[in-house]
């Protein structure tokens, strides 16, 4: 059966990846899921850049982020004046204020199949096929063929990764996108004009999510204690080759080398705010709360005479950076918080009694499994460069992200961590005679 199924593998991981989708977005009726989250915002600024008008935000979105401005003081801050998005914006100027990625390769989407639903289906199944693909290079080239079709089918199958699949967001391309950093990054040891394409794909997942900048750091630290100078230089150049335009048009646009999208600001206040983690879930103790400094700082600073979104920024930074250092405390009960819950089999938002189940069934097993083999390998250096991924990610999730609504986008290292534990203790029990024929 094994060998029929590795025969046809290539068939099996594309109806792996395209069946569940496929039946997901069936079930969907065509729609996007609930809750809509950010997806109207990327949806608005695809169609903008797809009519011409590059990446802005439009006059009518100010209008209605006004009109559904929340009851809440600090939801109805931001949202006061139409004239602005998020309060930092000017409508129909140009913005940093997210990265451009998404947008513009939604935007070609919608150039062939049109502004529909499907659209952004499509972009992301097509990214899943690459991130399954990558996947089965990285794992055979290092591991195994057998290792790579199974590592490659439960990547495919993730319930989670499935469910962010019919999602108009940034998500599904940034867990598609990290398998093929991985490989590229780790054949590059190997063959050196491979640094170049992992520079690539890793400027790309910056101008996808920001956040991914983390990554390049890690990439060179293993380059260089492998030793591969040359590479390391391939794959800064790579970088450099995606992200430099980007900069150019901010200076060019906003007066300023723009390098991270200036909406940061805004994450950074809400996320350590805690009327707007209540809206999360997180209730502070009493102990955190009564200990809380500077509360003046919670109140979104006036923007009067402020008419730039590099201004408005700036002003936001200063202030939640300023409300951070007061509360050392906070944050860091905010920030263990988050990674509990990151690695918890429940999940953040995503705890409805079928996620839970699916946490506990198959994400937990991951989790133990590929922790263990992690530790058990730790020797081996490209292990290691595959659990700092992980590492990495989940420390910069749980100090910076604004709420906890997704399994972690590199989870894919438990997958793989875990398919190499199994294999390990089935040659283990073939040894002994005892395997079931």
């Amino acid at each position: 059966m094994l060998n029929c199924l590795l025969k046809h593998k290539s068939i099996v991981i594309v109806l792996a990846v395209l069946l569940p989708r496929i039946a997901w977005f069936i079930y969907l009726g065509g729609y996007f899921p609930e809750p809509p989250r950010d997806q109207g915002i990327y949806l608005r600024l695809a169609g903008r850049i797809a009519s011409g008008d590059g990446l802005s935000f439009s006059e009518d979105l100010g209008w209605l982020k006004n009109l559904r401005a929340g009851e809440t003081s600090l939801e109805t801050a931001w949202s006061s004046d139409p004239d602005y998005v998020f309060g930092m914006v000017p409508v129909e100027t140009p913005t940093a204020s997210l990265e451009p990625g998404y947008p513009v390769i939604l935007a070609l989407m919608y150039s062939i199949a049109g502004p529909t639903t499907g659209a952004a289906f499509l972009l992301n199944c097509i990214f899943a096929l690459i991130g399954a693909w990558a996947l089965w290079k990285m794992v055979a080239e290092n591991w195994g063929k057998k290792q790579a079709f199974f590592a490659a089918l439960i990547w495919s199958l993730y319930p989670y990764y499935v469910y962010y699949s019919a999602y108009a967001m940034t998500d599904s391309i940034h867990i598609s996108m990290l398998p093929l950093i991985m490989w590229l990054t780790l054949h590059s040891v190997k063959t050196m004009k491979s640094g170049f394409p992992a520079g690539i794909a890793s400027g790309f997942l910056f101008l996808i999510r920001s956040t991914a900048v983390v990554l390049l750091p890690l990439q060179m630290i293993y380059l260089l204690f492998k030793k591969k100078w040359k590479t390391s230089l391939f794959l800064l150049a790579g970088f450099a080759v995606c992200c430099v335009p980007w900069v150019v048009r901010n200076q060019i646009e906003l007066g300023s080398p723009v390098f991270l999208p200036t909406k940061g600001s805004l994450n950074l206040w809400m996320r350590n705010n805690p009327e707007i983690i209540a809206m999360e879930g997180i209730v502070l103790p009493g102990w955190i709360e009564d200990g809380i400094n500077r509360r003046d700082l919670l109140v979104y600073p006036p923007m009067d005479g402020l008419s730039g979104e590099l201004e408005r920024s700036r002003v936001l930074s200063e202030r939640a950076n300023q409300f951070i250092f007061a509360n050392p405390v906070l944050f860091l009960y905010l920030s263990v918080i988050r990674l509990g819950l990151f690695i918890s089999p429940v999940g953040g938002t995503l705890s409805n009694p079928i996620f839970i189940l699916v946490g506990f069934l198959l994400y937990l097993p991951l989790l133990v499994f590929g922790v263990t083999e992690i530790i058990r390998r730790r020797k081996d250096s490209r292990i290691l460069f595959l659990g700092s991924f992980f590492l990495v990610y989940l420390l910069m999730h749980s100090l910076a992200h604004g709420g906890v609504r997704y399994r972690l986008p590199v989870e894919t290292v438990l997958i793989i961590a875990s398919v190499l534990f199994m294999s390990r203790k089935c040659k283990w029990v073939e040894e002994n005679n005892a395997c079931i024929q």
